[in-house]
């Protein structure tokens, strides 16, 4: 605690001093850098038109959902939408937390739902776990979970695409839904996550993932840049170009599985690889923000860079593999996810590349020139995001304490970009050499 609480000051009076030097130092003539200026000027205008398009669209994301469902409560006065649904949790060494993720399943509002876990050849307890947890549950069943039925299946070759292959031939429900191992899922997150599919367009949602252990610094870190991704989802729903459904949390009707096939067994990320071939098959990928699912983040930056090594690893590989995607004129295949948000993908991996320089650049020329002004800029765009999605992330109950984290949110996300920066050199030196990226290890301490 006293650790955490001397680097959050430490932190303010690195903002507080370049805020400061705004007021009271002299800048010198601009001109005797004109190339550093440019380059800061590029990078940080790319970067702030993008968040700022971003930040003016993902607001209309709960009108348009609030619009959508009051029309089609109008129409189906009445009308109850509870179909069956399977909710699938692949679990490879996973003893930490895999109880308390059933449990918290078993606590849902939606009760027309089965639970099927998958053992993917777990070396530790995991098994066993499961199976005293699912004996007691059925000698002891509560009447209002009568109609829940968990089971186990056991799955001898490792890789989560083959867990969830096994699991989904076994599912009997007409929406699929996966949830990681080490999860804790929201009483009404299921229920949500149904109400999605009441349009019959919608094939696939991704929900809300937050980070549950926030009690280091690393925690909050992760927490942050969650918050920041997913509530950038709002906007890709609305435009259509979501290609990420996270693994902790996706639902899809199983018709999908029966159109483009299963899960990926070679790809590291298979639900990225399952997320671009639903988009290319020119299915509706939504974001079903209320539908919350907490993950345990990384404890150590090794472990932390480890997942993200996957994660860039298993996006080359999706990219190389559908590059037929990018530009495609395709009828089915959304524009603006083709023509901009993947080539804006693969220009912020380029981005990150280059961050380290960008970074050193800026601070070379702030202290040359005594012109902080790009510091500030910054400082304030990212802070009025965090504080925002902070101040309306209604499932946080304790958002106070880190709505007074805004002000530095930017210094604090220096962490994460030195992790992504170092995974993705590490992927890219993989890619060269042909080496097989393998499923990051870290020791579970479970959410809650």
């Amino acid at each position: 605690m006293l650790k955490k609480f001397l680097l959050y000051f430490f932190l303010y009076i690195l903002t507080g001093g370049i805020v400061f030097s705004v007021f009271f130092l002299t800048p010198t003539e601009k001109t005797d850098f004109p190339v550093i200026r440019l380059i800061i000027i590029f990078f940080a205008t790319t970067l702030l038109i993008k968040y700022f398009i971003y930040m003016v669209i993902s607001p209309w994301h709960d009108v348009a959902i609030a619009f959508s469902r009051y029309r089609r409560a109008k129409k189906s006065a009445g009308d109850r939408y509870e179909p069956p649904v399977s909710v699938l949790v692949p679990a490879r060494n996973e003893e930490a937390g895999v109880v308390t993720t059933l449990k918290s399943l078993l606590e849902s509002s939606y009760k027309n739902f089965e639970i099927i876990v998958i053992d993917s050849a777990s070396t530790d307890n995991t098994g066993e776990k499961i199976l005293s947890f699912i004996g007691q549950y059925n000698k002891s069943r509560p009447p209002g979970l009568s109609k829940v039925a968990v089971s186990y299946l056991k799955e001898e070759r490792p890789g989560k695409g083959r867990a969830l292959n096994k699991g989904i031939a076994a599912a009997s429900g007409e929406i699929i839904i996966s949830v990681d191992a080490d999860c804790f899922i929201a009483p009404e997150t299921l229920a949500n996550f149904v109400s999605y599919f009441r349009n019959p367009r919608v094939m696939a949602a991704v929900g809300n993932v937050k980070i549950g252990n926030t009690q280091n610094i690393l925690g909050v870190v992760q927490y942050l840049e969650f918050l920041f991704s997913f509530y950038f989802k709002k906007s890709d729903s609305i435009l259509g170009s979501i290609y990420i459904i996270g693994g902790a949390a996706g639902a899809f009707r199983k018709e999908v599985f029966k159109k483009i096939g299963g899960y990926s067994l070679s790809n590291i990320t298979e639900d990225i690889d399952l997320s671009v071939r639903i988009q290319y098959a020119g299915m509706k990928i939504v974001y079903a923000e209320d539908a919350v699912v907490y993950t345990e983040g990384a404890a150590d930056f090794s472990g932390l860079i480890r997942q993200r090594l996957r994660w860039k690893s298993g996006r080359i590989e999706t990219f190389l593999k559908h590059r037929h995607l990018f530009f495609s004129t395709q009828e089915k295949h959304n524009k603006i996810l083709t023509w901009f948000i993947l080539p804006l993908a693969i220009f912020g991996e380029v981005q990150l590349a280059l961050e380290l320089f960008f970074i050193i650049f800026v601070y070379v020329y702030s202290y040359l020139t005594n012109d902080y002004s790009s510091f500030i800029s910054g400082i304030i765009v990212v802070s009025s995001m965090f504080a925002v999605q902070i101040i309306f992330d209604f499932h946080r109950k304790k958002w106070g304490r880190l709505v007074l984290l805004a002000p530095i949110g930017w210094l604090l996300l220096y962490i994460s970009t030195f992790v992504e920066f170092q995974a993705l050199i590490m992927a890219f030196r993989g890619y060269l050499r042909k080496e097989k990226t393998e499923w990051q290890i870290w020791k579970r301490k479970g959410v809650f």
